[in-house]
C-alpha cells in the first residue's frame, strides 16, 4: 500500500509551527502517485472560475484529501486557447526548473472525463484576499520575480490576483495555467518582466534543451508548443544579458541561496 499521507493535517501542523504548506516539496513522486491512484470519494463543482473546475475528495486507506479536477478539452473557448494538458505542463516545467511553486498535477480520468487533477493546497488564500497584508520583503520580491519569469516562459497572460495563492508564511503557490503554453514565440511586453532575476533559475533556463523538454512533455504538449518555450527562453536570456550589460550583474541578478 502507498504511504499514508494526511495532507490537511500536515498543512494545519505547518500553519501551527509557522512553516510553508508546500508539503509536496521533496516528495513529488509520492504525491503524484497518490493523485493518480487514490479512490474517488466525491466530486462537486467549485462554482467559481471560468474553467468550471470540480473539487474532488480522494481516499487512500483511512486518509482523505482534496484535489481540483479540470476536464478542459484542448481548443479555443471564450476567445482563449485552453487545455487541461497546460495545467500538467506547468507542473512538469516547475519541477524541471526547481521552482516549487506549482502543486503536483497529473492526468486522470474521473466520471469518464479525462482532465488534470491538482493537489488542493490547504490553508492558503487567494492573493486578492491578502494583498494588503503581504509584507514587502526581499523574499516576497524574489518570489514575484520567479513568478513573472515563469509566466513569460509559458506565455501565461492570465495571471491575476485570483489565480495565485499565498500561504501563512507568505509563500506563493501558482494555480490556473490552462491558457498557457501557446505557440507564439514571444515573451510579452518588457514592462511586465521583473527588474531582477534569480541567478540559479537563469542557469537552469539556459540548460534546457529540446530533447529534455520532449521527454517531460511527451503526450502532453505538441512540438510547436515545445519550440515556442525554447524560443521564449532565448528571448528571456537575451533580455537579461542586455540588462546586465547596461546595469551590471550585481544590479540584475540575485542569489537566493545566500539570502
Amino acid at each position: 500500500m502507498l504511504a499514508s499521507v494526511t495532507w490537511a493535517q500536515e498543512a494545519q501542523e505547518a500553519v501551527a509551527t509557522s512553516c510553508t504548506v508546500k508539503i509536496w516539496v521533496g516528495r513529488e513522486a509520492e504525491f503524484e502517485e497518490l493523485l493518480k491512484t487514490a479512490d474517488v470519494v466525491s466530486v462537486e463543482k467549485i462554482g467559481v472560475g471560468v474553467t468550471d473546475p470540480s473539487r474532488v475528495v480522494l481516499r487512500n486507506g483511512d486518509q482523505e484529501f482534496r484535489a481540483a479536477f479540470k476536464p478542459i478539452k484542448r481548443g479555443r473557448a471564450s476567445g482563449y486557447w485552453e487545455s487541461f494538458e497546460a495545467e500538467i505542463s506547468a507542473y512538469e516545467l516547475d519541477k524541471l526548473l526547481d521552482l516549487n511553486m506549482v502543486p503536483p498535477t497529473v492526468a486522470r480520468e474521473i466520471d469518464k472525463q479525462k482532465g488534470s487533477l491538482q493537489l488542493w493546497v490547504e490553508n492558503c488564500k487567494l492573493y486578492e484576499e491578502v494583498q494588503a497584508q503581504v509584507p514587502l520583503t526581499l523574499s516576497w520580491s524574489n518570489q514575484l520575480s520567479r513568478m513573472k519569469m515563469f509566466d513569460s516562459l509559458i506565455l501565461n497572460s492570465d495571471r491575476n490576483a485570483r489565480n495565485f495563492l499565498v500561504d501563512p508564511e507568505h509563500d506563493i503557490i501558482l494555480i490556473d495555467h490552462s491558457r498557457a503554453f501557446l505557440t507564439d514565440k514571444k515573451i510579452g511586453p518588457v514592462a511586465i518582466l521583473p527588474y531582477q532575476y534569480d541567478r540559479q533559475l537563469m542557469e537552469r533556463l539556459k540548460a534546457m534543451n529540446k530533447d529534455q523538454l520532449k521527454g517531460i512533455f511527451d503526450g502532453v504538449l505538441m512540438g510547436g508548443q515545445i519550440d515556442a518555450i525554447l524560443a521564449r527562453r532565448d528571448m528571456l536570456v537575451e533580455h537579461v544579458e542586455k540588462m546586465i550589460a547596461e546595469k551590471g550583474e550585481q544590479n540584475v541578478l540575485f542569489d537566493a541561496t545566500t539570502q
